[in-house]
């Protein structure tokens, strides 16, 4: 099992989230990794390895976040992206378990 399937384990009864690979997203990636796919209140997230780190054997994750964001000039809202690098399967648990309880404010 490797780190991002580990990681599904652990939270996959509670939420709705997917685990795939990063080519049958068509988000993309220009590199095979699994992914975590959530998501929550109309935001999306990504949680992979990082692509510098090709056996992570638990270090250096990406959580990759996409939102959108409307603002009192525009009549469409606007999407925005934005990342962090989680150093441990922990630190990458908390981060999906707080994104999905809406503890993450973008």
């Amino acid at each position: 099992m490797n780190d991002i399937e580990l990681i599904y384990d652990k939270v996959k009864d509670k939420y709705n989230l997917t685990l795939t690979n990063s080519f049958a997203l068509n988000e993309g990636f220009t590199w095979d990794v699994p992914v975590i796919y959530g998501e929550s209140q109309q935001i999306r997230f990504w949680l992979y390895a990082d692509e510098d780190t090709p056996n992570p054997q638990g270090i250096e994750f990406v959580f990759s976040v996409e939102y959108e964001k409307r603002t009192w000039f525009r009549k469409q809202p606007k999407k925005y992206h934005t990342h962090w690098h989680p150093q441990t399967i922990e630190q990458a648990i908390s981060d999906v378990e707080n994104f999905m309880n809406g503890k993450i404010n973008f």
